[in-house]
């Protein structure tokens, strides 16, 4: 039934292209865009964060169209914007285990995925999954950071499958803005393993974690 409503609006109502406005056929994204996003996607870092993008209005058109509006295709876009940056973090911190950040079941049953691992899936990379417990507020409508903190305390769980004692481990996400769903999930971590050293790779990262000189 999604797929065959996103069909119907796909015949029905013209897709643009999110920065250039003109119209798309067989594609979800322009060249000319792609190219916007590439000049400007250059591998950042602060503190143990890496990312790509600012976290402004042209980035949040771009994810928005994958997370929203269910344009899986987009994944392989992004992948191929990122992946050489990707694979140089994973050499340089020389990461054992990638984990990808998780998004609640309801959420994921809404969506029909969950865009860190479609992301994880177009760049070829393995991960280890962990599970989102608890069905959070979207954080973005929670300004206070304190209540950020409440909101999203005890929504993971991670079984004891693999060992990750003594292990390089790389949470990736799409987007970091005060950085607490991240440190929850470090925090899960570190209750029940010594890790060597916990790494963070995101998309975009917003402008009050880079005031903040932000670490996960």
């Amino acid at each position: 039934m999604k797929n065959l409503l996103w069909n119907f609006k796909k015949v029905f109502f013209r897709d643009t292209d999110l920065l250039t406005g003109e119209n798309l056929a067989d594609t979800d994204i322009s060249e000319k865009t792609l190219e916007t996003f590439r000049l400007r996607g250059s591998l950042k870092q602060i503190n143990n964060i890496y990312y790509f993008w600012n976290y402004d209005r042209d980035f949040k058109l771009l994810i928005s169209k994958l997370k929203f509006r269910g344009r899986k295709s987009i994944a392989k876009d992004i992948a191929g914007l990122i992946e050489s940056g990707v694979k140089f973090v994973l050499e340089r911190e020389n990461i054992d285990y990638i984990i990808p950040v998780p998004i609640s079941a309801q959420r994921e049953s809404e969506r029909g995925f969950n865009q860190t691992e479609v992301l994880l899936d177009a760049l070829k990379i393995q991960y280890l999954k962990i599970r989102r417990v608890k069905n959070t507020k979207k954080m973005f409508k929670i300004l206070e950071e304190n209540k950020r903190n409440k909101n999203i305390k005890n929504s993971f769980f991670i079984n004891n499958e693999i060992d990750l004692s003594n292990k390089n481990i790389l949470l990736f996400d799409d987007i970091v803005t005060t950085g607490a769903t991240l440190r929850e999930i470090k925090s899960e971590i570190l209750k029940k393993y010594r890790v060597n050293k916990i790494t963070v790779l995101t998309l975009a990262a917003a402008r009050k974690i880079k005031v903040n000189k932000g670490k996960i």
